[in-house]
């Protein structure tokens, strides 16, 4: 963790001095407090207990690192800073992609060198010296920072994964958690559609799209939705997430210390996004109906602001993808959804980006 937030802090100062270098539809979205219907009692994992939803669930709020990491996670990470080196993922004039190291020299990042060619890098993390990411063909694979020594961690396609501590957790592609410690894995869950493992245990997605708390202590397991849920992401102690209905997505919120439920009336198209203000409040970004126009807010105003009040976003469409307070770095997508590159996010408003078309392929 204080690896991270040194490399934070110092990507933060060494690029600071580069900051230097439509009408939007009126759409009304009026709080709607309401009560989260009771979820079905029945646990998504074999012999596992399952229990009511009782408040309060969690003894005490996320923290903003929790928060961070979390939401790096929904966001399939492509890139990060350590210490004065800047990791990412590189998009080709001709669609190819690989994952790349820019050194910071002189408050520039210089030096591009290729690590690993034909690689998406994406859930991408560092640690002892390694960068652990999800291959082209999907299969968690790391590589030293220097791009020497890559091999391939678990032989099996998977969803995502995550580092924390000396464990390598990974979502198989049929839908199990494994947890890999020192060339033995150990299965955690089956069944699932989306896992994140945090310190106040397993929050999951059943294969019925409802989302879960699995306390592996404990053996319990909790629904914490009574329908299907998307990006579930806990900002403080409120479980953010989208609901798909007929018409769209909506936004909704489940404090876990109160059990307030909250719903906007508004829909939304694509995933959650998240990001962080210049004084450090987390906010969503979501993008309307048919694509062309995102909007942001802060969590805490998000029900009570309508949307018409909401910030609007500049084109191109934008998603987070590396979120390292002050730091952060978006994807770059053309109104179909498709990647034009990706921009490392400056304090004070400036940016570093590195657009496919300016990219001919290496050779």
């Amino acid at each position: 963790m204080k690896k991270k937030l040194l490399a934070a802090l110092l990507c933060a100062a060494l690029l600071l001095t580069l900051a230097g270098c439509g009408a939007p539809r009126e759409e009304k979205s009026a709080p709607a407090p309401t009560t989260e219907a009771t979820p079905e009692t029945g646990t998504a994992i074999p012999g596992v207990e399952s229990v009511p939803l009782r408040f309060p669930l969690l003894e005490r709020p996320f923290s903003e690192a929790e928060s961070e990491e979390m939401i790096n996670h929904n966001a399939r990470r492509c890139a990060l800073s350590v210490v004065n080196y800047y990791y990412c993922r590189c998009l080709y004039s001709d669609g190819s992609r690989a994952l790349v190291r820019w050194e910071i020299v002189d408050s520039f990042l210089r030096s591009r060198t290729r690590l690993v060619a034909d690689c998406g890098a994406d859930f991408l993390c560092e640690d002892g010296g390694r960068l652990y990411y999800l291959a082209s063909d999907g299969r968690p694979e790391s590589v030293r920072t220097d791009g020497t020594e890559r091999r391939v961690e678990l032989d099996a396609p998977c969803l995502s994964l995550q580092r924390r501590g000396d464990t390598l957790y990974c979502l198989k592609a049929d839908g199990t958690l494994l947890a890999l410690r020192g060339g033995e894995s150990e299965a955690l869950l089956t069944g699932c559609a989306w896992a994140f493992v945090s310190g106040r245990g397993i929050f999951f997605l059943a294969a019925d799209g409802r989302a879960h708390l699995f306390d592996a202590a404990a053996r319990t397991d909790v629904t914490l939705t009574s329908a299907a849920a998307e990006g579930p992401t806990v900002i403080g102690t409120t479980l953010f997430y989208l609901s798909p209905e007929a018409d769209g997505r909506r936004l909704c919120a489940l404090d876990l210390q109160s059990g307030e439920a909250r719903r906007t009336e508004a829909v939304f198209s694509g995933e959650l996004d998240f990001l962080r203000a210049e004084d450090g409040e987390f906010c969503l970004r979501l993008t309307l109906p048919g694509g062309e126009e995102q909007r942001v807010v802060s969590c805490g105003a998000a029900f009570d602001t309508p949307l018409g009040e909401w910030g609007t976003e500049s084109a191109p469409l934008r998603r987070c993808r590396g979120l390292e307070y002050p730091l952060r770095t978006d994807e770059l997508l053309s109104s179909d959804g498709s990647a034009l590159g990706l921009a490392l996010m400056l304090p004070g408003g400036g940016s570093y980006p590195s657009l496919a078309a300016d990219n001919p392929p290496e050779k």
